[in-house]
């Protein structure tokens, strides 16, 4: 019984492991690739009431790191297409996984109040 409490224990650590970014590599790569320019450099977006347009993006501090990872992997494969995501494909499109990764963990250490996304359930 306590070794299958270990192997439990273990594999919880592993997958929390397997999606965890690295928030320090993520800030440079948030400056790297120009994230401010929609989102601010504090992360809290451009788009005032939530009205969106090319360079005034919404809100990502605080977001799920999951969440993020999820739509920027999204936006980068074209699963996730609209007029204002155009401009973000092409600065992620030479992101890898764990460079995404990265990132969302920086993201969602933006803010200590968190909320949810627009597509998040």
């Amino acid at each position: 019984m306590v070794n299958l409490f270990k192997i439990t224990i273990v594999a919880a650590l592993l997958s929390v492991s397997a999606f965890a970014g690295d928030a320090a590599k993520g800030k440079a790569i948030y400056k790297k690739v120009n994230c401010a320019l929609c989102h601010n450099a504090d992360g809290m977006g451009k788009a005032k009431d939530g009205k969106l347009a090319i360079v005034k993006g919404p809100r990502i501090a605080g977001l799920d790191a999951a969440y993020i990872a999820e739509q920027v992997t999204a936006i980068k494969s074209k699963k996730r297409k609209t007029k204002y995501t155009t401009m973000m494909w092409t600065k992620i499109r030479g992101l890898s996984d764990k460079d995404i990764k990265d990132v969302a963990a920086y993201v969602s250490t933006m803010s200590k109040d968190k909320f949810k996304g627009m597509l998040q359930k």
